[in-house]
């Protein structure tokens, strides 16, 4: 079984475009966490909506404040959207 890297474009703060992940988290306005193969992505902001493109694939809008990144075995990792 072949395993695909997470791939994440962000347009501005207002929107994430993740594809790859595996299931979401956690899922409220002010925070998302998505699993995917080798990371956890948490998503702070405020009004966040997230919208499934296929099961893969995950749009995420809002007003984004940060993104942290967490690699497997890692226990923290940050980008800001600032």
């Amino acid at each position: 079984m072949l395993q695909f890297e997470t791939y994440l474009q962000l347009t501005g703060n207002r929107e994430i475009y993740l594809e790859n992940c595996r299931r979401i988290l956690e899922y409220n306005d002010i925070r998302i966490v998505v699993q995917t193969a080798e990371l956890v992505l948490e998503i702070w902001g405020s009004d966040l909506q997230a919208d499934s493109r296929s099961p893969e694939s995950l749009v995420i809008h809002g007003q984004i404040q940060s993104i942290t990144l967490t690699p497997k075995g890692v226990r923290h990792g940050t980008a800001s959207a600032e």
